[in-house]
């Protein structure tokens, strides 16, 4: 009776171990990750923000059909990342706009339509914040 016990007991902390651990990328964006349902909730955001992109004049003329494409690839990515799963679809947003030099207007046009997509999906306040949190740093890498 005494083995069963313990056995139970190793089986209870063996379960709370592989929980915890599965809520351990909470960083900035891993957060956002895991409380968008992952795979499709990222890409439910991530298709609002090519949309919104789409919709911005500033944003459609600084990075083109194929650029729109990738940022949204992109986004997917680097929330991805943040989670701590491989990209799967290329490279990362900062990357993507790295590339095509975008000028302070390009730049603010893409953070507002990042912003409305979070607001289109419904986003929560917390979820806000860490989509802030992952799109503030790239702004000011953009901006230098």
């Amino acid at each position: 009776m005494m083995r069963s016990k313990r056995s139970l007991l190793l089986l209870v902390l063996a379960t709370a171990f592989v929980f915890s651990c599965a809520g351990s990328k909470n960083t900035v964006g891993g957060g956002l990750w895991s409380t968008l349902g992952g795979v499709t909730g990222v890409s439910a955001l991530s298709s609002n923000f090519a949309r919104n992109l789409a919709a911005d004049a500033v944003a459609t003329q600084a990075l083109g059909s194929s650029g729109i494409d990738a940022a949204k690839k992109g986004l997917y990515n680097s929330i991805a990342k943040a989670g701590g799963y491989g990209p799967e679809k290329g490279t990362d947003l900062l990357s993507v706009l790295k590339s095509k030099k975008l000028d302070a207007p390009a730049v603010n046009a893409v953070g507002a339509s990042l912003t409305k997509a979070g607001t289109d999906s419904g986003l929560k306040a917390d979820q806000m914040t860490a989509l802030k949190g992952l799109w503030d740093p790239m702004a000011m890498t953009l901006s230098k």
